[in-house]
């Protein structure tokens, strides 16, 4: 008995291990929901056991796949552009059809999607780079601005200055369209007040078609929000904590039914760090003679509480039509100190001066924004309509005393009204082949409203200088048409989009008022070759602009430093940029590799220039100088090498000539007269910049992840900014059955994070160094309910009727 029963058992393992060694096949056809095929459509089977297996490949031209595979339990994913995502569980243990799998078209304009279980950190679609948020243990328990540090091509300066592939110009956005979490005209600032947990993934389109507004010459960033949209009530509640202080929560709330679901995002924070830069400034006479060495010492105090929230909702009328809505609310206060000490020699006469100016600021800013989307499936496949409004207000009040030299108190108060009107139309003529059309209107106000007074013979007296109320209104009104088609392995999406801009700044002070009026067209072309399934030829052209915002053209004077001042330039006109890139995509089981190359001429840049006033004071204002080119390419890789380590990175590499000249009138201090100075900012250069992510899945539910950035030395017009590299670490651990995750991690582990810049000008030398935050340490509990839903969704997962969009998760 006891031989037969060995017997009987080695013979099943020997099944069982027969069985589950070979490929089994997968077909199906994706569809419509009105059963109409997908052509093209990209599928993608992740083994939830081995991560690192991932099996892939693309529909025909009829909307079938075949797909062959290693028995187990897999998440499916099935993308196509312009539709949302199907995702679903599936128990594959034998040869099977998956029948017809029904995708429904987009609604929104750069739509989310989400995704549940274990998903790639980057992945690049046919249109855009997707950065998933969720699985970034490094930064989820800081800012939005930690977050960017981390998406390949996205560079975010020490003081939060986002830049993609060494461009500034970038048009960012939330969830598709503007957002008064952004700000007035101080992105940089808003993104230190957003939980990144808020947040599910960070979109990148460097080259974005005619559907897209064409403002920023360096592309588009998407923000995309967490929603759940999953029937039943779901969400998760983080609390974190961390050194220097740092403290915050972040709740995220759904609950869905089968025609509609609802979803909230509450966010709070407190921060309180310190930065500190340093300064040394060397002033040269006309005979360029030294007359001054001046070093600066600074330390920043910041304290800041921050709300953030956002609810709204998705209901599905019937087949055709559905609404959806959301409003959003934000309320960050601020509380700022510094200390300037000043050691200051003069020559010839070697007379030192040491002297120390303190500032104390407070700011209030306030947001509230609305969307409503309505979108009508006609009866034809793919002919869709979709209408959406958007409405925002912002107030951004600062109160600063300032102990100086000359005692002031500075009053900095603006309004910001933003309202947006679109609609957008496809019409579909046969497979592969659609032409679609919209047009938008946009309008943008902001009153501007600041003043000085300082305290002069024993009272306050207002500075004129110092002092107006601009108001400044943008009308922007667009209309674009493009057409798409595919033949066997070649597609293609050509667009042309015309938008005129009406822009008015005046300014009470002055008594002036400007006018900025211009038409303008903004072609587009993407080109698209399928080698074979698992690699695409992209190539890519478009026009973009680059409009001054109301902080370029308003003259208002930043007086924080009074020694380095920067103002705004009512004279700016926009600069446009003519783009072009070649794309590879070739995506294998374990690895993945995505090489660009890329080429932008900017005509009339947007460059800050500074100048030296007869006192030694340096004031940087915005001008159009010249042209530029920038020249350059690209490697994103994912490598799996075992299932328990993942490497993710990317390098990019370009070079960069820049020609202008800037003349400005210069006063000698002892004569009086005023000489007129022509100084050439020609630059030319190569630099590179590069990071890599590395996880590792540790025994007992443990995961550890290193992230590493490092920026050549690079220049740009007057300046020369020195190397900056960085390293992050994140260790997690899931407990409790997977519905919580405690965090560790340590952001900028060797206090790296500085800013060096080098400026020359004609008649002056400035050495900068800055360090807007040191190093944190931060500690967070996840705590995620109605998680453990797997085993409805496997029995639900063999009814291929999907015509609901929510998951059951």
């Amino acid at each position: 008995m006891i031989t037969k029963k060995n017997t009987l058992s080695l013979l099943c393992l020997l099944l069982y291990t027969f069985i589950f060694s070979q490929n089994i096949v997968i077909t199906g056809t994706v569809t419509t929901n009105t059963n109409q095929p997908v052509p093209f459509s990209s599928i993608t089977l992740t083994n939830l056991e081995d991560t690192s297996k991932v099996f892939g490949g693309l529909a025909d031209e009829k909307g079938k796949f075949t797909i062959k595979i290693t028995p187990g339990e897999y998440e499916l994913v099935v993308d196509q552009a312009g539709f949302d995502s199907f995702v679903d569980l599936k128990s594959l243990l034998q040869s099977t059809s998956l029948g017809n799998i029904k995708i429904g078209q987009s609604s929104k304009e750069l739509e989310e999607i989400v995704v549940e279980g274990k998903k790639p950190l980057y992945r690049v679609d046919l249109d855009k780079k997707v950065y998933d948020v969720s699985q970034d243990i490094t930064a989820k328990t800081g800012t939005l601005s930690d977050v960017m540090q981390n998406v390949p091509s996205v560079n975010v300066d020490v003081d939060g200055t986002v830049s993609l592939r060494g461009n500034e110009n970038v048009k960012i956005l939330v969830d598709g369209k503007p957002s008064a979490m952004l700000g007035i005209n101080d992105t940089a600032e808003a993104l230190k007040s957003i939980p990144a947990d808020m947040v599910e993934k960070i979109e990148v389109v460097t080259n974005a078609s005619a559907r897209y507004e064409s403002s920023g010459t360096a592309g588009i960033i998407n923000i995309v929000t967490k929603k759940n949209r999953k029937k039943g009530l779901t969400g998760s509640v983080q609390i974190s904590g961390g050194t220097p202080q740092s403290y915050g929560t972040s709740i995220n709330l759904g609950y869905g039914k089968k025609n509609w679901n609802w979803f909230t995002n509450i966010g709070l924070r407190y921060g309180k760090n310190k930065g500190k830069e340093k300064k040394n400034y060397i002033g040269y006479d006309l005979n360029e003679e030294m007359i001054e060495n001046s070093f600066q010492d600074s330390r920043r105090y910041r304290e800041r509480t921050s709300i953030n929230a956002s609810t709204g909702f998705n209901f599905t009328f019937d087949k055709n039509n559905s609404l959806s809505a959301s409003l959003g609310y934000n309320y960050n206060i601020s509380n700022y100190k510094s200390i300037t000490h000043y050691n200051t020699l003069l020559y010839p006469s070697l007379i030192q001066n040491l002297t120390e100016r303190k500032e104390r600021e407070n700011r209030n800013n306030y947001g509230i924004d609305g969307n409503l989307n309505f979108t009508h499936n006609f009866s034809k496949k793919g002919n869709v309509l979709t209408v959406d409004g958007y409405y925002s207000y912002n107030l951004k009040d600062s109160d600063s005393d300032i102990y100086d030299r000359t005692p002031g108190k500075n009053k900095n108060d603006n309004t910001q009204t933003k309202l947006m009107l679109k609609s957008d139309y496809i019409l579909p003529f046969k497979e592969g082949s659609q032409l679609e059309a919209g047009m938008r209107a946009d309008y943008t106000k902001i009153n501007s409203d600041f003043s000085l007074n300082e305290f002069k013979n024993n009272s306050w007296v207002l500075n004129p200088d110092q002092t107006d109320n601009t108001i400044y209104e943008e009308n922007i009104l667009s209309s674009y048409l493009q057409y798409g088609n595919k033949w066997g392995a070649f597609s293609f999406l050509a667009g042309l989009r015309e938008e005129t801009s009406i822009i008015k700044v005046q300014s009470h002070q002055a008594n002036s008022t400007i006018h900025k009026n211009y038409t303008d067209l903004f072609p587009t072309l993407h080109l698209n070759y399928d080698l074979t399934e698992k690699s695409q030829l992209q190539i890519s052209y478009s026009r973009r602009i680059h409009r001054p915002d109301s902080r370029m053209l308003i003259p208002y004077k930043n007086i924080s430093d009074d020694r380095n001042t920067r103002q705004g330039n009512p004279d700016l006109d926009p600069s446009y940029t003519n783009s072009f890139e070649l794309g590879y995509n070739l995506q294998h089981s374990i690895w993945g590799i995505t090489p660009s190359l890329y080429y932008q001429r900017t005509q009339d840049p947007l460059q800050f220039i500074t100048t030296s006033d007869q006192y030694g004071n340096l004031n940087t204002m915005p001008t159009n100088l010249g042209h530029e080119n920038r020249y350059g390419g690209e490697v994103s890789y994912s490598i799996n090498p075992y299932k328990w380590w993942k490497i993710f990175g990317d390098v990019n590499l370009f070079q960069y000539k820049s020609y202008g000249s800037y003349t400005y009138e210069k006063i000698n201090t002892v004569s009086g007269t005023t000489t007129l100075i022509t100084e050439n900012l020609d630059k030319k250069g190569f630099t590179w910049r590069t990071r890599m992510n590395m996880t590792f899945k540790l025994p007992e539910n443990f995961n550890f992840q290193v992230q590493g950035n490092y920026m050549a030395p690079s220049k740009n017009g007057q300046n020369k900014n020195k190397e900056m590299y960085g390293m992050d670490l994140g260790l997690s651990k899931d407990i409790l059955k997977g519905k919580g995750t405690l965090l560790f991690n340590i952001q900028d582990v060797f206090d790296s994070k500085k800013r060096k810049t080098k400026t020359y000008g004609d008649d002056f030398y400035r050495y900068s160094e800055m360090q807007w935050r040191p190093r944190q340490f931060t500690l967070s509990f996840t705590y995620r309910f109605n998680k453990d839903k797997r085993a409805d969704k496997k029995n639900h997962s063999q009814n291929n009727n999907s015509d609901s969009e929510f998951m059951d998760l």
